[in-house]
C-alpha cells in the first residue's frame, strides 16, 4: 500500500496511471465498496481521502463522530485491493479552483487516467466543481470518467451519517450489514476499579477513542482481538451503574482467556446488542444476569463466524 500523507504538494509524482476515487469513505461501507470495485485493475488503483474530516475544517466543533479512523479506514481500503492512498487536508485545497485540482493534483501528482465519482459529487472552491466539469476536461488531460449510482438498503440510500445513527442506537448487526464487515473498537488496555475480577468477570477496560463514534450503551456480544489472536468476547459499554457510575469505557470481558494484557491494544468487533445496561439491586444479581449474557454471546457468536 503506497500512502501519500502530508502537504499535497510535496507528494512525489506518480509515473503510472491511477484510476482514481475520492471522498471522506468514512466506514468504508457497501456503498463506497460499489465504488471501489468500478477502479480499473490494470492501472494503480487510488483513493483520495480526508482526514481531518472536511467538517471539522469548514465548521469547527460540528464534525460528526468518526466511524473508521484513518488508519482503520487505510487498513479497510487495502483489504478491497487499494493500492494507493493520499490523504488530503481540506484546509490545503479548499482555496483551489476545481480546474486546478484537477491539473495539479489528481493529473499532476497521481497521473489519473481513470476516475470514479457519484453523480452528486462536488469539488474544489466553494464546492463550485461537478461530474460535468471532470467529463468536459478529461478528453484534453487524458482522462475518463465513470458514474456510479448510489447503493440503497431498504430504499434509503446507505450512507455513512446513516451507519452512525445505528451504532449511536445500539443497531451494530444492521450496521455491519450497511458497512460490509464489524464496527470496530480499538485502543490500549487501561487498569480498572478491578470489580470485574472481583466478582469472577474480569475485563479489559477501553477507553472511546476520541473522535469516534460510540454504541449506546449496553452489553454486546463481540469478537475481541489482542496479540493477532481472536477470542469470544461479551462486552459491556456503559459506566457500571450497580457500582455508583464513572468514566464511560468499553469492558471487554474475553471468555476462556486469562491472560494480563494491560499496555496491550485490544480490538473489539460488534457483533449483535444483547440488552441495555441495568443498575442491578446487588451483585450476585449481576453476576447472574453476566452468567446469562455469556451464555447468550456463545450462541449469537458461533452462528457469526461464518458471516462477515
Amino acid at each position: 500500500m503506497i500512502r501519500l500523507e502530508g502537504p499535497w504538494r510535496r507528494w512525489e509524482a506518480s509515473s503510472r496511471p491511477a484510476s482514481v476515487t475520492i471522498g471522506v469513505l468514512d466506514g468504508v461501507h457497501v456503498g463506497h465498496r460499489s465504488l471501489l470495485s468500478r477502479l480499473d485493475e490494470s492501472m494503480t488503483r487510488t483513493v483520495l481521502t480526508f482526514d481531518p474530516h472536511p467538517v471539522e475544517v469548514l465548521r469547527p466543533g460540528t464534525a460528526p463522530r468518526l466511524i473508521t479512523t484513518i488508519d482503520e479506514r487505510i487498513a479497510l481500503l487495502a483489504g478491497t485491493g487499494v493500492e494507493q492512498v493520499g490523504v488530503l487536508d481540506l484546509a490545503e485545497i479548499r482555496s483551489l479552483r476545481p480546474e486546478d485540482f484537477v491539473e495539479e493534483v489528481l493529473v499532476g501528482k497521481l497521473a489519473t487516467s481513470h476516475i470514479v465519482v457519484g453523480d452528486d459529487f462536488r469539488f474544489g472552491r466553494d464546492r463550485s466543481g461537478d461530474v460535468g466539469l471532470l467529463e468536459r476536461m478529461g478528453p484534453d488531460l487524458g482522462f475518463e470518467v465513470e458514474r456510479s449510482d448510489l447503493v440503497a438498503d431498504d430504499g434509503a440510500a446507505v450512507s455513512s451519517s446513516r451507519i452512525r445513527e445505528l451504532i449511536e442506537a445500539g443497531r451494530v448487526s444492521d450496521a455491519a450489514r450497511l458497512l460490509g464487515s464489524w464496527f470496530t473498537v480499538t485502543n490500549t488496555v487501561v487498569p480498572g476499579d478491578e470489580r470485574g475480577r472481583e466478582i469472577g468477570f474480569p475485563t479489559a477496560n477501553l477507553r472511546p477513542p476520541d473522535r469516534k463514534v460510540v454504541p449506546a450503551t449496553g452489553v454486546y456480544a463481540c469478537f475481541a482481538t489482542v496479540g493477532g489472536e481472536r477470542h469470544d468476547a461479551a462486552v459491556n459499554v456503559g459506566v457500571r451503574p450497580t457500582f455508583g457510575g464513572g468514566e464511560l469505557l468499553v469492558e471487554a470481558f474475553i471468555l476462556d482467556f486469562d491472560e494480563s494484557i494491560y499496555g496491550h491494544d485490544l480490538t473489539t468487533k460488534f457483533v449483535e446488542y444483547i440488552r441495555p445496561e441495568l443498575k442491578f439491586a446487588g451483585v450476585a444479581d449481576l453476576v447472574s444476569q453476566m452468567g446469562r449474557d455469556v451464555t447468550e454471546t456463545r450462541s449469537i457468536l458461533e452462528s457469526a463466524r461464518s458471516r462477515i
